[in-house]
């Protein structure tokens, strides 16, 4: 196999074990509607609207809505089950599981102080606040089975190893010696090698099945966790009572967890089913990672009447200094020789559990947004919102960007615009009581071609599986309650989460396919049910 292709998206990052890739870049990035019950009610739609201590980490001129001081806390309980399915025509006979898993969460925390400057023209009031916002989270299990497929993912260790293109030797740990840090080889090579479901034919690197006459499929375990919180801190005002202004530093915290548990197996063809037939190998993984960040929120909302309203905000990314910690785990038993001539006995082999430093750059985020105020009757809202997603940039502890020369590449090349819309809606049934609705919908930011599997994705580090999200769709409603100077707010919210999810990816070169990988389809929806209290004063 030529060495030469695939380079772009293996090795042009100057350290190969390290995890981040295009998937990592869309997943540490991808934020969730959370916020208060109403703002949650109502799908997010309120970048137009304000009043509400979520739009502090959203379009930070909401603060200039105000006409009180206020303090509010809200918090959530809901459930996640994913489910996994085959996607037809895909050549994979793959198996149904369902997982779910409940969770309990704080979504904000806030306070809005309001200064009146006395003045009915210019500078009306001049406000400030500070807030803890969830931006996004969620914890949740699963499980892709796959039968028949194509290529083994030794398959694919092999064709990493051929990239990288060094001499077998030198994958193997001796007393003066180690490959991890004394080469330039990937990690899972090093694995695969040393853990013999790899081997090298003095010109190149093969994996297990070279014959046709086996049948094989695997388990991928996936625990996962993510949390994304904001601390802000935001200054705004209202002039003339028609145009509201803000200004926001957010202290962004993101923390993420993966544990991921692969088993491959095969069945010599003609005897399935017999133990003696059997032999698998088992690939387990754990990554946790954790950035710091901050960015700067600007916003407008401008009264253009008693009736409507419109609403624009920019964020800049968020610069995060970032820290991944890592280690996996290869473990065989009665893999084959690849002449045939018998079997290896059972091996494990550990990586060394390391992190690395880096910097992550989000995209910059576009939002714009309308409301119509129905006097006493209600409120409808709508709000879009761009994020450029190729403008995200990894770069290394000290700022520079040629490291990671190749992934930030690719991240030009396989992402676009991320696409987002909400419609929200309020209807005042009494005084006191209101009733809300609302919708909202967020396309992909993989190109076409990478979600139709024309395009070689680059897991980095020791993780081979890897997800691409499609859509996402919110369902809400809620109630609010108010009386004098105290509210309280109810939501329910159902999320429903598309994704393909890859046991690896596919590789090719030149139009040959070398491994051959199609995806499970994922299915995650949640629920969650908000409440939300606040004193106004």
């Amino acid at each position: 196999m030529k060495k030469i292709i695939l380079i772009n998206g293996l090795l042009l990052c100057s350290v190969p074990f390290f995890g981040q890739s295009v998937m990592d870049a869309v997943n540490y990035t991808k934020t969730d509607i959370v916020g208060t019950a109403r703002y949650m009610s109502m799908a997010g739609a309120f970048g137009a609207l304000g009043g509400d201590i979520t739009t502090l980490s959203h379009n930070p001129a909401g603060i200039g809505v105000y006409r009180s001081s206020e303090v509010v806390i809200t918090g959530s309980i809901g459930g996640v089950e994913t489910k996994t399915s085959t996607i037809q025509g895909n050549g994979y006979n793959g198996m149904g599981y369902n997982n779910s898993k409940f969770n309990i969460d704080a979504n904000t925390l806030g306070y809005v102080g309001t200064y009146r400057t006395g003045n009915s023209d210019g500078l009306v009031s001049f406000n400030f606040g500070f807030s803890f916002n969830r931006k996004a989270g969620e914890k949740r299990r699963y499980k892709v089975t796959q039968n028949n497929m194509k290529n083994a993912l030794s398959d694919y260790i092999a064709d990493r190893a051929n990239i990288w293109g060094g001499n077998a030797a030198d994958l193997i740990t001796s007393r003066t010696h180690d490959p991890y840090y004394d080469t330039s080889a990937p990690w899972l090579s090093i694995l695969g090698y040393n853990g013999n479901i790899i081997s090298n034919n003095g010109s190149n690197y093969e994996g297990l099945y070279m014959n046709e006459n086996v049948d094989f499929g695997g388990d991928l375990f996936v625990d996962e966790s993510k949390s994304i919180d904001e601390y802000t801190f935001n200054i705004g005002g209202n002039i003339s009572n028609i145009v509201y202004w803000g200004v926001g530093l957010g202290v962004v915290d993101l923390d993420y967890k993966l544990k991921t548990y692969y088993d491959e197996y095969y069945w010599q063809a003609g005897n399935p089913g017999s133990y003696n037939s059997y032999a698998n190998y088992k690939l387990d993984n754990y990554l946790d990672t954790h950035g710091t960040g901050l960015n700067v929120k600007m916003g407008l909302i401008l009264r253009a009447s008693n009736y409507l309203r419109f609403g624009f905000a920019v964020h800049t990314p968020t610069w995060y200094n970032m820290t991944d910690e890592f280690g996996a785990v290869l473990e065989s038993s009665g893999v084959p020789n690849l002449d045939n001539t018998g079997t290896y006995a059972g091996k494990r082999v550990n990586s060394p559990s390391d992190y690395y430093d880096y910097k992550l750059q989000t995209p910059w985020k576009y939002q714009f947004s309308a409301a119509a105020v129905l006097g006493t009757v209600g409120i409808l809202s709508a709000e879009y919102e761009l994020s450029d997603y190729k403008t995200i940039k990894y770069k290394d502890p000290e700022g520079y960007d040629y490291p990671f020369e190749g992934v930030n590449n690719d991240i030009s090349n396989q992402l676009r615009d991320l696409h987002s819309f909400k419609v929200g809606a309020e209807f005042r049934l009494t005084p006191e009581v209101s009733l809300r609705f609302g919708f909202a919908n967020q396309w992909s930011a993989y190109e076409k071609n990478v979600l139709d599997n024309e395009v070689d994705m680059y897991p980095a580090g020791t993780i081979p599986s890897y997800v691409l999200d499609r859509t996402t769709q919110y369902y809400t409603g809620g109630l609010g309650y108010r009386v004098g100077n105290v509210f309280a707010d109810l939501a329910f919210v159902w999320r429903q989460n598309n994704q393909d999810a890859y046991l690896m990816p596919s590789a090719s070169e030149d139009g040959t396919m070398y491994v051959s990988s199609s995806p499970t389809r994922l299915n995650t929806s949640s629920y969650k049910f908000v409440v939300t209290l606040g004193y106004k004063f």
